[in-house]
């Protein structure tokens, strides 16, 4: 009798020993998940904040919008744009005046349109995002007529 206690007492101890680490995947496991849907969060965040300062800036269009630029290719970091960057409550956009054209996309052919690169940079600072768009103005008409989202490498 005495040897039946000492294994019921050695398979209790092997049972909880096993319930603990898999307590402790299923806490792990539960964590890691917590954080990724934090960072999502926080990105979704920084991407609408982006896309409320890119309406921002496009609603400035119709303001003052700026003479036309004379070195308008995206730079290579968006941070580097040569000119004044405006604030917003969710942001910074910068605009550039890329000129008249005849041949904007979205646009009936042939209606002469001025074109501006809009870019817009979130506030928030762990995730941050960087839109950029062109709007082709025609009178008091403004268009949305390309978007794209920079990346950290682009």
């Amino acid at each position: 009798m005495k040897r039946q206690r000492g294994v019921v007492l050695l398979l209790a101890l092997v049972l909880s020993l096993l319930l603990g680490l898999l307590t402790a995947s299923a806490l792990r496991e539960a964590v890691v998940e917590t954080r990724m849907v934090s960072d999502m969060h926080d990105g979704l965040l920084a991407f609408e904040e982006a896309e409320a300062t890119l309406q921002a800036g496009a609603s400035e269009l119709g303001r003052a919008p700026p003479d036309p630029c004379t070195a308008c290719l995206p730079p290579t970091r968006p941070h580097d744009l040569p000119g004044q960057w405006q604030h917003t409550a969710s942001g910074y956009f910068h605009i550039q005046n890329l000129g008249p054209s005849t041949r904007a996309a979205h646009m009936p052919e042939g209606q002469q349109v001025t074109l501006f690169r809009i870019t817009a940079v979130s506030r928030q600072t762990p995730s941050r995002h960087v839109l950029e768009a062109v709007y082709a103005v025609a009178g008091d008409t403004t268009r949305r007529i390309t978007w794209r989202q920079r990346l950290r490498g682009d």
